[in-house]
């Protein structure tokens, strides 16, 4: 990483270097693309897509003037575990400060959310029962996006899925298990199971969400 970051100084004289993903919480591996938002003087925003040493990198470049007004911190939420591996004037702590700040108000799942979304998994699992591409399609598509609402449930954001699923492992080994399985296990039985564990768990995820509204 290193040499990623050396290339980005010389590159762009940059006030701010933040590098997200599996490079900033050294999950990476040797496919891994080099994450990284570069705050520079002037420079005209730029995707910076080239290679360094073997390196993909994915490093997004913007001049400063971005962060001077009012800034979105929704385009930026993959910030909120970055690494700051450069900050001369402070303007990348104060923008990831500012992505948690968002993040941390960001409204929770209503309860009748919860049920609607838990009411879902149960009908697009009893279609994957027709057997054909639109029933296997329902299959993927129930596996893809209850992830999601299983950290709607829970009251956590959704950072894709492999932030989402180590945070799961941690949190939720029970579900973590239950989920890998229906992935793994291309049956509807784990599927099944999966499910079925959603929705003996509403009860008390909507106690907690009830209770923190």
């Amino acid at each position: 990483m290193e040499q990623v970051i050396a290339y980005l100084k010389q590159t762009y004289n940059p006030l701010s270097i933040l590098v997200y993903g599996s490079f900033a919480d050294g999950s990476h591996s040797a496919n891994s693309d080099f994450d990284a938002l570069v705050i520079s003087e002037s420079h005209p925003p730029f995707h910076d897509v080239s290679f360094v040493n073997g390196i993909q990198l994915d490093v997004f470049v913007y001049p400063r003037s971005c962060f001077e007004a009012d800034v979105n911190y929704e385009n930026f939420i993959q910030l909120f575990d970055c690494r700051i591996a450069a900050d001369t004037e402070d303007i990348g702590r104060k923008l990831k400060d500012g992505v948690l700040f968002y993040l941390a108000g960001l409204p929770k799942k209503s309860p009748d959310e919860i049920r609607s979304d838990t009411a879902w998994c149960r009908k697009m699992l009893l279609r994957t029962r027709r057997g054909d591409a639109e029933g296997m399609f329902r299959w993927h598509w129930l596996l893809v996006d209850s992830l999601e609402i299983f950290c709607g449930m829970a009251g956590h954001p959704y950072f894709g899925p492999k932030k989402s699923l180590r945070w799961m492992k941690q949190e939720h080994p029970e579900a973590y298990t239950l989920y890998t399985d229906a992935l793994t296990h291309f049956e509807f039985q784990a599927a099944e199971r999966w499910v079925d564990f959603l929705e003996q768990s509403l009860d008390s995820f909507l106690r907690i969400c009830e209770k923190n509204a």
